[in-house]
């Protein structure tokens, strides 16, 4: 593990992957040799509704998050980043992506989606690290945003894992058949950098 890193929170909607990064990131711990729990948190995961999951590293963490307790946290929608605010302290790094899922209140009309460039410079003012991923490549599959972001977040000076370890964790995780577009896609977030 690189840095002390306790507590990892990945948020986002259903569909997104929050598990399946979840699984890779607890498979990471587990050939890092840390030990690791997991939280898992359901919204209506089947209708696109919240998704969380926390990741608690070390011998004495759990996976279950209280406000200001995130170290890490990996965003897959902007909005439900914005809704993980009070479990995140001064130390905090944060990755998320503009890939906006509008919920039912702003497909009606009856309200506005949130600034997510205001909402980014509001997090830099507060937290430790910050990386807005603004726009995805077009030749990554949505499903696959989530391993993008992955592979980004390696970049990160708080990220608790190596790259090399994160791709170990694809192999034992990820099925055959999907495998090496994962692999794919974790590399060209290696490759991203923001501006």
């Amino acid at each position: 593990m690189k840095n002390k890193i306790n507590k990892i929170l990945v948020a986002g909607v259903g569909g997104q992957g929050i598990v399946y990064l979840t699984n890779i990131l607890a498979e990471a711990a587990v050939i890092s040799d840390i030990p690791v729990s997991v939280s898992e948190i359901h919204g209506l995961s089947q209708r696109g509704g919240i998704v969380t999951a926390g990741i608690g590293l070390g011998k004495y963490n759990t996976g279950f998050i209280g406000k200001a307790n995130v170290d890490f946290l990996i965003g897959l929608e902007p909005l439900e980043t914005q809704r993980c605010i009070p479990y995140l302290h001064k130390n905090s790094s944060i990755i998320f992506c503009n890939y906006q899922i509008a919920p039912y209140s702003v497909n009606s009309e009856t309200a506005k989606y949130p600034d997510v460039n205001s909402f980014a410079d509001y997090l830099k003012e507060q937290c430790k690290e910050v990386v807005f991923v603004k726009t995805i490549p077009e030749n990554v599959d949505s499903v696959l945003y989530n391993v993008l972001l992955l592979g980004r977040a390696t970049k990160m000076m708080n990220f608790p894992f190596t790259a090399e370890t994160i791709e170990k964790a694809i192999q034992n995780t990820v099925m055959d058949y999907h495998r090496e577009k994962t692999m794919s896609a974790f590399r060209m977030g290696r490759e991203y950098y923001s501006k």
